[in-house]
């Protein structure tokens, strides 16, 4: 294959990840988990929060690996890093990169994981970001939270997908059953016992298009009596009656 032709796919996958970056524009995400599935390879993000939309604080590139920035969730930070990591830099080198002053870095939380460095996520938790906060990883998982109701949410989450990975359950009811352990626990403190107002569940598997992921499952805060989690709960489990006819 000739160079160009290499060139110019990769900048069409840049063009597009970065294009999607933008429309999302800044959300105040709470609790967001991400894993790469060790055998199959593939990548998930799920995420909620109290405001209308969570939906792009994460980015994946499909086979390599994944970002979130959430907080301010600065949309330059999360394309530079997942620009790092469709050129195969480490989870370090990454989050190196996207501490740099020009990205705020203490108003966000980020969190990296790379396919060739599953034993190595990495996160970081601004100063400037609000309070009842954290970060904690597995091999393969990264979970990240703000604004969080109870101080073991994130601890119940990261439970919940190890958990399930013993299962062997694929890696769309791991994200979910995490998701739920930490709505269990209060999820979004600003949203009482509707727990979150928007949430998000994405996963791509290798060679997915990075705008056409196998799942892609998206709740907005459109109604402000709907616990966002059990909407998502419900929308999992009508693609899944779906997917399995």
């Amino acid at each position: 294959m000739k160079k160009a032709t290499i060139k110019k796919r990769v900048n069409h996958g840049l063009l597009t990840v970065l294009l999607l970056c933008t429309l999302v524009g800044y959300a105040h995400a709470t609790w967001s988990i991400i894993i790469i599935d060790p055998k199959t390879k593939a990548i998930g993000i799920a995420g909620a929060s109290c405001t209308y939309s969570v939906y792009g604080i994460g980015a994946i590139a499909p086979g390599k690996g994944a970002i979130v920035v959430q907080a301010m969730s600065n949309n330059s930070a999360r394309a530079k890093g997942l620009q790092m990591i469709l050129a195969d830099a480490s989870p370090d080198e990454i989050l190196a990169a996207i501490k740099d002053p020009e990205f705020d870095p203490e108003a966000q939380q980020y969190a990296v994981i790379c396919a060739n460095y599953l034993e190595h996520p990495v996160t970081y938790t601004g100063m400037k970001t609000t309070s009842d906060k954290g970060a904690f990883v597995a091999k393969g998982i990264a979970v990240q939270g703000n604004t969080l109701a109870d101080q073991a949410e994130l601890k119940a989450v990261l439970r919940a997908a190890i958990k399930a990975q013993k299962r062997a359950l694929p890696i769309e009811e791991v994200l979910m059953l995490a998701m739920e352990a930490g709505a269990e626990l209060g999820g979004d403190k600003r949203c009482g016992s509707r727990k979150a107002a928007s949430a998000f569940l994405t996963v791509a598997r290798p060679g997915d298009p990075a705008d056409h992921p196998y799942l892609n499952l998206v709740i907005y805060g459109t109604n402000e009596k709907v616990n966002a989690v059990e909407a998502l709960r419900n929308k999992f489990d009508q693609w899944k009656s779906i997917k399995d006819k």
